[in-house]
């Protein structure tokens, strides 16, 4: 039996500082975090697909990168004296970055950049000081790949996949906060094996078990676990139950959290059945969020 000893330390304080850039000179103030989530999708029954789950085949696929939320902006100059940042997060060969363009529409030139995070659910840090080493010049941009890890302090944050900024140059000190997609968090080995999968699937009480639709998709039951492969959602089996494809899947999360996910294609029905089920159904919405995206891009 796999044991998710490491179910999010949701609220717990680990205390220290953040590691990996120069302190912006000012300490964030932590979010009032409800309890409470508002997903609350009603729960799917266990298949019955599932007791076959040893004698299904399922095909790789070769991993090509994840899918990239387009850049959008998260501190507009307006806000920043003239500093815009636009900005996205990917995972890379194994490693988090934040993706970022920083523009100068002010008139006088920028320097001294630096970069802090507070305290967020799964703990980012960067792993580097922000890689600006010349002076940002009016009306230039400047291209960012800062690297991540997941080794920081953690809050628990609402929405969860919340992550507040701040950013220092010589002019000021600057806030602003972005969604970190979920799928940065989906690690390289999260491919479970069949009969832990069962035995897992069975284990997790039912009432943590959330259902979805994923509407309007037309793909076939290969093509979609290819490209939720190239995100590290492995497809551990495959059966066909009356004309139905259903797909058995596993993830994991950079915590050490598993998710198990069964999705259900039906051949000429656009509209796919996602149910998933997590001893920690916090993040299980914004799994989701990840399925559709990436089935929809």
């Amino acid at each position: 039996m796999v044991q998710d000893s490491s179910i999010l330390s949701l609220g717990g304080d680990l205390g220290g500082g953040v590691g990996g850039s120069p302190a912006v000179g000012q300490n964030f103030i932590p979010s009032s975090v409800p309890n409470t989530f508002a997903p609350s999708p009603t729960p799917a029954a266990l298949s019955s697909g599932l007791n076959d789950l040893f004698e299904l085949s399922t095909g790789m696929a070769i991993s090509t990168g994840g899918y990239v939320t387009p850049k959008s902006v998260w501190l507009p100059a307006v806000k920043a004296k003239g500093l815009e940042i636009s900005g996205t997060f990917s995972r890379r060969q194994g490693q988090m970055y934040m993706d970022m363009t920083f523009t100068n529409k002010a008139l006088q030139h920028m320097t001294d950049f630096a970069i802090q995070f507070n305290k967020n659910s799964f703990g980012v840090i960067p792993t580097t000081p922000l890689p600006i080493h010349t002076p940002l010049m009016p009306s230039q941009s400047i291209e960012v790949s800062l690297p991540l890890n997941t080794i920081g302090p953690v809050m628990k944050m609402d929405p969860l996949n919340n992550l507040q900024v701040a950013v220092k140059n010589n002019i000021d000190v600057f806030y602003f906060s972005g969604l970190i997609p979920l799928n940065i968090f989906f690690v390289e080995d999260g491919k479970m094996e069949r009969q832990v999968f069962l035995a897992t699937w069975k284990d997790i009480p039912n009432e943590n078990e959330l259902q979805y639709q994923i509407k309007e998709c037309h793909l076939n039951a290969d093509t979609v676990s290819g490209k939720l492969q190239n995100d590290n959602i492995y497809t551990i089996a495959k059966r066909n139950v009356e004309g139905q494809d259903m797909l058995y899947q596993s993830l994991k999360l950079t915590n050490g959290i598993w998710i198990l996910a069964e999705l259900r294609i039906q051949p000429g029905n656009p509209n796919y059945t996602l149910s998933l089920k997590c001893r920690a159904p916090e993040v299980t919405q914004y799994v989701y969020q990840v399925y559709y995206s990436v089935l929809k891009n």
